[in-house]
């Protein structure tokens, strides 16, 4: 019995991301009238259980494998499917939010950064173009040429303009129209597509490598899994942290007791400003619990837990990505 989620965490962090999103819209075609936010609280847990009713399902604040294939009618979720929502959940920006110029990325948009500068942005629009032609244009409007205009730009030069259309303290905020237009595509079914695949290409693929050079030999959970795609998305591993992951003398540790050691030295080398803050994730995911920027989590409820699981491969395509590209 695969545990996909739990509705049950009071006064822990509700279940939230692609997943939440993807059930939701789920039940809204079967007749539930849900706001599809990603956010799985009380309202989408009474329409899971009603749904569960009307299904021959029993009546549990847990959504399972078997209720995922019959509400769905697709495959089980890869592992990256599972693992991809509470460091989406710890990134804070989801599909739809955009950051402005608070720092070297310029511009940065979606459920695990996107950023101007780096040009990841720019792919991203054209791969959202190639999937829905026209979309874009008929969001963003009248702001539509200069969208154009900035998406080729690098490094500094995409800061500045990013600079042009932000605002509050340290430009972390876009102003208007162009919040929402960020907020508009974000929420369209070929854009959720297309950032699942591009986090799963880019991302998670790093993170099946740090897995497979760090852990060789063991046997994997989900949380293992989890611990490096979260190190992909915040930090990643420059040579200096490599050397020092593999100086860790892991003979004799389980899975969880690696995980706190790595987290520690992945900690150690972030900038003063971030460390508490990185090894606050790095520590949930290495015993499971913990504390992220004010929320309790247990991963549990998030259905990462230490059961094995087979080694992820990072070549199947994501079924949420497949779901919310025919949405």
């Amino acid at each position: 019995m695969t545990i996909y989620f739990s509705t049950a965490t009071q006064g822990r962090a509700m279940i939230s991301g692609p997943l939440a999103d993807a059930v939701q819209t789920l039940l809204n075609r079967k007749g539930a009238r849900l706001v599809v936010d990603g956010r799985f609280g009380p309202a989408s847990a009474r329409a899971m259980n009603d749904w569960q009713t009307g299904s021959g399902f029993p009546v549990s604040a847990t959504f399972l494998e078997d209720e995922w294939q019959s509400l769905s009618t697709l495959g089980p979720l890869t592992a990256f499917d599972r693992v991809l929502n509470p460091t989406v959940a710890f990134e804070g920006t989801y599909f739809t939010g955009a950051v402005g110029a608070f720092d070297s990325g310029g511009l940065t948009w979606g459920i695990l950064g996107f950023t101007l500068s780096s040009g990841a942005l720019e792919q991203l629009f054209s791969d959202i173009e190639i999937r829905a032609p026209g979309l874009i244009a008929g969001i963003f409007g009248d702001e539509y040429d200069q969208m154009m205009q900035a998406l080729p730009l690098r490094g500094q030069a995409a800061v500045d303009w990013a600079k042009t259309i932000s605002t509050g303290a340290n430009n972390t905020r876009l102003i208007d129209p162009w919040a929402g237009h960020f907020s508009a595509l974000g929420n369209q079914g070929a854009a959720k597509s297309v950032q699942m695949d591009h986090a799963f290409a880019t991302w998670f693929g790093r993170a099946v490598g740090y897995l497979s050079r760090y852990m060789s030999g063991r046997q994997v959970s989900l949380l293992d899994i989890a611990f490096w795609f979260d190190v992909a998305v915040q930090t990643g591993v420059s040579s200096a942290v490599s050397a020092d992951l593999l100086a860790v003398d892991t003979a004799g540790l389980d899975n969880a007791a690696c995980r706190a050691a790595f987290a520690q030295v992945i900690a150690n080398h972030a900038a003063a400003q971030w460390r508490n803050d990185v090894l606050s994730r790095k520590m949930t995911f290495a015993t499971g619990r913990g504390t992220v920027h004010g929320a309790v989590y247990d991963l549990a409820d998030w259905g990462i837990t230490d059961e094995v699981v087979p080694t992820p491969d990072a070549e199947t395509r994501p079924v949420l990505s497949v779901m919310f590209a025919a949405s």
